[in-house]
Parts: structure tokens; C-alpha cells; sequence
């Protein structure tokens, strides 16, 4: 009887997983509606973000307190730094919440239970997302595209950083929330990097504050991810994009709804400030132009000319057809679905003439028609293109593997 019971409790045990981990392991994939503008922000400024959504109204004058500064703040979202951090907040009006780094500070690499950012949203996001049931989600804005985070880091593991790295912050953490920050110049580039128990970090001593608390490792870096010589596959999680843009006029069996998602994440093509994305607009050339150049990668300097003539002077070594090279009448001519059709072909180098054009769509899978016959006149080449259709076409491209020109 004595050895079932303790059989029983140790089957207890192993079922129930701690808090921790299960409030920072998501279960299944949540998808989390944010509104263009705060994603947008996240874009643009983020490293690295842990974020989470709790879809309860926020009261602004209150969540004033938990910042030690308010950096911008509007009906929708307020950005602030919390209290005792170098990190970022946002927290928008329908209970939206994301801890993160600047994007210049790159790639985060933190303790699995007890990240900074992760603490950062748990400790100064309030009681309102202080429940087992609130799922995390981490991920990367910035560039290089970081593929894992590496999470609860112990002392008495080597460290391998790659060269080219930048170091923008290390510390010392302990289980207690308890953190110091400590010399980048202490770390070696390139080679590994000796942390031991009895506090020192190669070769070098810690103070006896450090070394009295000291459990894990924290960096924030750049370039690259620093990897561990022991055992790294229990330290990895892959990193998900979980945010959805919430535009007003994009309902969620709309058939286009994830092409227009995918369009708007890698920044093809913007929403509006109302926070619809009209989805049925028609596009100028000039529209399909510069869509066409950020997509094979153009990285606009300063403005000339018209608005997107370095984008059309960007294509002309290429000779793909387009009317607007040196008209702006061209410019503002309407796109149809054929024109679209032959930039696409001409592009990757094939024929583009307007059967050939259309063929090419249906052989690459860009297209089925309107009614999946698969026919020159199905395909509706006259017809103008809209926002959703553009965005879905260059999605479809993307996963053909035509990211590049020929």
C-alpha cells in the first residue's frame, strides 16, 4: 500500500508541469489580432519581443505607474520603459501587451523561466495577464533573422560567440528575478567563453554581490547567436510569428486574408491610417512598381522625381514592361491582371507576350483562373488588379522560389 501511494504521487508530479514553463510554453498556436499601427511599431523598432494578448480593456491612467518613462502615447497604445529595465513596452487599448529590445540591439538570448522580457511583461503588465491560462509568444523583427531563442542558461557551460557578434548587454541572473549587469569586455569573440561556480567569468573574479546570486546568463546580441559547447538542444525554441494585422475591412473568411497578412508583415504593401486596407482598391503602375522592387529587394534611397522613379529606374537594366519609365502618365495608367502577368513572367526571364504570359502564371501554379479552367479568357486578363489580388500573386511567388530577377 505504502510504495502504490508513493507510486501515485510521483505520477502526480510528472503530469503537472510547473507555472513557469507552462505559462511560457505555448500548448497550440494562438493567433493574436493587434491593430496595423502597434504592429507597425513592432516592425520598425523591435529586436526581439515576448508579447501576449489578453483581449481585456486597458484603463491608460493606470498603467502609467507601472512605466519609470512614457515615450509616445495615442487613443490606441501607449510605448513606455519599465521600471528598473532597458526594455520597451506597448500596451495597447484592448489589452495587447509586448516587452521589447531595440532593434539595434539585435537577437536576445535569455534564461528559459525567468527572460528578462518575459519578466518585464509579467512584472510591469499588472494582474491582467497574470494567468496560467495567457499564452506567450516570442519572436525577431530585426535583421539578422534569428531562427531560435536560447533559454536558461546555467553557469559551468562554455560559450561559443561567433565572430562579427556584437555584445550589447550581459548579465548575471539568479531564480529570484535578481539581475546585474556586467563588463561586454569581459567576453571573447570567437572563442569560448569559460563561466564558473565559483565566480569567474575567464578567468576574471566576480564581486561577491554577483557571484552570491548568480544562476544563468543573459545576453542581448547582434549577428549572430551565441552557441553553447554543452548541450545546446535542450536550450532551443523556435520562434513564431503569432500577430495577425486586425484591418477593419478584412474579415477573417475573407479569401485573401492571409496573402494580405503575409503582404503587410514583410512590409509589401501598407494598410491606411483609418486602419482599413481596402482590399478591392485598384492599383496605379506606380503601385505595382514599387511592390515589384521591395519585393526582389530595392532598398530605396532619397526621393526624386516623381515618388517611384528610383523604383522604375531600379528595373529598367532589367527591360521588364512596364509604360512609366519616363512618363507620368504611365505612371498612373490602372494595372490589369495581364500586366501583371507579363512583369511576373519577364521577371524570371520567360516570354512574356500575353498568352505567354498567362501560360506561365498557370504552369507556376501563380494561378488557377477564376473558374480553374485554366484558359486564356479565364484568367481575365483586361480585368484591373486589386490590393488583395497583388497580394496574393507575389505570395504565391514567394513560395515558388521566384525571389530573385533574371
Amino acid at each position: 500500500m505504502k510504495k502504490s501511494l508513493i507510486l501515485f504521487c510521483l505520477s502526480l508530479i510528472l503530469l503537472s508541469p510547473s507555472f513557469a514553463l507552462a505559462a511560457e510554453t505555448p500548448s497550440q498556436k494562438p493567433e493574436w489580432e493587434v491593430t496595423p499601427d502597434v504592429y507597425n511599431i513592432l516592425r520598425e523598432r523591435a529586436g526581439i519581443a515576448v508579447y501576449t494578448h489578453t483581449y481585456k480593456p486597458v484603463d491608460f491612467k493606470n498603467m502609467k505607474y507601472g512605466f519609470s518613462k512614457i515615450y509616445e502615447q495615442t487613443d490606441n497604445y501607449i510605448i513606455g520603459r519599465p521600471d528598473n529595465t532597458k526594455d520597451y513596452m506597448i500596451v495597447s487599448k484592448d489589452g495587447f501587451y509586448a516587452a521589447y529590445t531595440s532593434r539595434e540591439k539585435g537577437a536576445a538570448i535569455d534564461a528559459e523561466n525567468d527572460s528578462m522580457l518575459w519578466r518585464s511583461l509579467r512584472n510591469y503588465a499588472f494582474e491582467d495577464i497574470w494567468d496560467e491560462d495567457n499564452k506567450y509568444g516570442y519572436f525577431h523583427f530585426g535583421k539578422p533573422q534569428a531562427t531560435d531563442l536560447t533559454g536558461d542558461v546555467f553557469l559551468m557551460e562554455d560559450f561559443l560567440i561567433p565572430e562579427g557578434t556584437t555584445i550589447h548587454e550581459f548579465s548575471m541572473t539568479d531564480s529570484q528575478n535578481w539581475y546585474k549587469q556586467l563588463p561586454v569586455d569581459m567576453l571573447k569573440i570567437g572563442e569560448p567563453n569559460v563561466f564558473s561556480k565559483y565566480g569567474f567569468v575567464n578567468g576574471i573574479a566576480l564581486d561577491e554581490e554577483t557571484k552570491w546570486h548568480m544562476r544563468s546568463v543573459f545576453f542581448l546580441t547582434s549577428e549572430g547567436t551565441p552557441k553553447l559547447s554543452y548541450n545546446p538542444r535542450r536550450l532551443h525554441w523556435k520562434l513564431e510569428n503569432w500577430l495577425y494585422p486586425a484591418f477593419k475591412d478584412v474579415r477573417k473568411d475573407h479569401w485573401a486574408r492571409q496573402n494580405i497578412t503575409w503582404a503587410f508583415r514583410t512590409g509589401l504593401i501598407q494598410g491606411f491610417p483609418d486602419g482599413r486596407f481596402q482590399p478591392l482598391s485598384l492599383l496605379k503602375e506606380s503601385d505595382l512598381t514599387v511592390i515589384a522592387a521591395k519585393y526582389f529587394g530595392f532598398k530605396p534611397g532619397a526621393t526624386y522625381g516623381h515618388r517611384a522613379q528610383q523604383y522604375y529606374d531600379f528595373f529598367k537594366p532589367y527591360n521588364l514592361p512596364l509604360k512609366g519609365y519616363s512618363t507620368d502618365a504611365g505612371k498612373n495608367s490602372t494595372v490589369t491582371r495581364g500586366q501583371l502577368a507579363q512583369v511576373i513572367a519577364a521577371s524570371q526571364g520567360a516570354l512574356y507576350g500575353p498568352n505567354s504570359a498567362v501560360d506561365f502564371m498557370y504552369k507556376h501554379d501563380l494561378s488557377s483562373g477564376k473558374t480553374g479552367s485554366k484558359t486564356f479568357e479565364d484568367y481575365g486578363y483586361n480585368e484591373p488588379l486589386t490590393r488583395a489580388q497583388i497580394s496574393a500573386f507575389f505570395e504565391r511567388m514567394e513560395t515558388a522560389g521566384m525571389t530573385a530577377l533574371k
